[in-house]
């Protein structure tokens, strides 16, 4: 059944001018992913393990969505019994998104399957199916309809930000909840536009600044930037932010430069007009595997340019030994940022619960894929202890009863940074990550060291 939402419907009204001027392109999103996805909470931890401690639900939920005005209001409060149905959409083929954020899923499916094998929500069986939409917002739409005609109840982790804007009207009109949009688009926080929809990922506009307050802490007033950019909205996102906030910290944007998300050539123009200027340091947002190619062309301009040695400032969504292990050595000395742990730190790997982890994954096929993988397993993680949270609560499990949930949450989960919550709080506080820690990699060991204190400042 064709689906169309009454908010397009107004904007065809409009004129298709209006839709030209404001139109997206085919990409979108980290995470690790625009995991972009490279970067989880009463509940167990994997079997044998003791959960994360102090992870009790809020007492009481403040905020309560409205459903009088959805489509069918009877549905989105009626109880779901027996099998609740999770749909998502992602990038599993067509290009250079699919080839990094592919394990997501496998991720996200294998929590699921923990999840019902260790009975975490008593009778209720959760099934998950995800379509691929090969990164690319017109396929969205016709991969959410085919979910929502199979009889699917939530929606969580769809990769992209285009893609989740896509079919926010729908899923909002329709009272669905979109839960935990695996993008760091700050037009996650509009609860008051759009209760149904929430974000996972830290905002970019977040990230941006942290950048920025570490590149003039090491270079003082006047430091010179290349901006490097996925154009989409992702990366538009991100050098819009970082454009505003440079001459606070005094800093000068030299160049800006883009790429598309559909190319997967390297960026050898772009990263030799960023050189011509000889910046101090990149601020840098690519997609996916153009993470590894970006730094490899950056690299190259480096052998050319003797004595020139900028700092690299790259994407959270870059932030895999998985995806940056394909620079090699070209990755060496980067800086990003994360509010998740380093599960390939020894220290780290030895967890309880990171270990079970990393033997359940290894236990089904996946043990080579557990850093991006990851991203998908705190992404479900976060979608099932939402899902918990509702069905403890006086109105039992109902679409309503999770976004809800999801908007009066305050967990830790098994890849949460010590000193970090994730929570929001109704209208109050939309983001579920504000909180990171600027870090910086190592080619040789692929673990990443912490640079600086944690950044807590943006809390709301």
């Amino acid at each position: 059944m064709k689906r169309i939402s009454k908010k397009a419907i107004a904007l065809t009204m409009a004129g298709a001018l209006a839709l030209a001027a404001c139109g997206g392109d085919d990409g979108g999103s980290e995470a690790p992913a625009e995991t972009e996805a490279p970067a989880t909470e009463e509940t167990e931890a994997p079997a044998d393990t003791e959960a994360p401690a102090d992870t009790e639900a809020p007492a009481a939920a403040g905020w309560t969505v409205d459903t009088s005005s959805c489509v069918d209001p009877d549905a989105a409060n009626a109880p779901i019994e027996g099998t609740l149905k999770i749909g998502s959409a992602m990038p599993l083929s067509g290009g250079v998104a699919a080839t990094a954020f592919a394990p997501v899923k496998d991720g996200f499916e294998a929590y699921i399957a923990w999840a019902n094998e260790t009975g975490l929500l008593g009778d209720l069986t959760l099934e998950v199916q995800i379509e691929d939409d090969q990164y690319n917002k017109d396929l969205t739409p016709g991969a959410v309809e085919k979910l929502l005609d199979a009889g699917t109840n939530v929606f969580s982790g769809i990769i992209g930000s285009p893609n989740n804007a896509a079919v926010r009207d729908l899923l909002n009109e329709e009272c669905y909840p979109q839960l935990l949009a695996l993008t760091g688009s700050p037009e996650w926080g509009r609860a008051e536009d759009y209760p149904w929809t929430t974000g996972i990922l830290i905002p970019y506009t977040v990230e941006a600044r942290a950048y920025a307050a570490a590149i003039a802490e090491t270079y003082g007033e006047g430091a010179n930037v290349g901006v490097f950019i996925v154009n989409n909205e992702f990366g538009q996102v991100y050098a819009e932010a970082f454009k505003e906030i440079a001459p606070e910290f005094g800093i000068n944007i030299v160049d800006e430069q883009t790429i598309e998300a559909t190319d997967s050539a390297p960026p050898t123009a772009q990263v030799n007009s960023i050189a011509s200027k000889a910046p101090d340091a990149i601020l840098a947002v690519p997609l996916g595997a153009g993470c590894a190619t970006f730094l490899g062309e950056v690299a190259n301009a480096k052998a050319a340019n003797a004595g020139w040695d900028p700092q690299i400032y790259i994407t959270a969504t870059c932030a895999s030994s998985l995806i940056l292990g394909l620079a090699g050595a070209a990755a060496d000395g980067l800086y990003t940022a994360q509010n998740l742990k380093d599960i390939l730190d020894p220290a780290v790997a030895a967890e309880p619960a990171i270990a079970e982890y990393i033997a359940y994954m290894e236990s089904i096929g996946k043990g080579d894929i557990i850093t991006t993988a990851a991203a998908g397993w705190h992404t479900a993680e976060m979608t099932v202890l939402i899902i918990k949270q509702a069905m403890e609560s006086p109105e039992g499990l109902t679409r309503a009863s999770i976004i809800n949930a999801a908007r009066n949450f305050d967990q830790v989960g098994t890849f949460t940074r010590d000193g970090i919550r994730l929570k929001m709080n109704g209208l109050e506080d939309q983001f579920l990550a504000e909180s990171l820690q600027v870090i910086q990699y190592d080619a040789e060991t692929q673990l990443f060291t912490d640079i600086g204190e944690l950044i807590t400042e943006f809390e709301s």
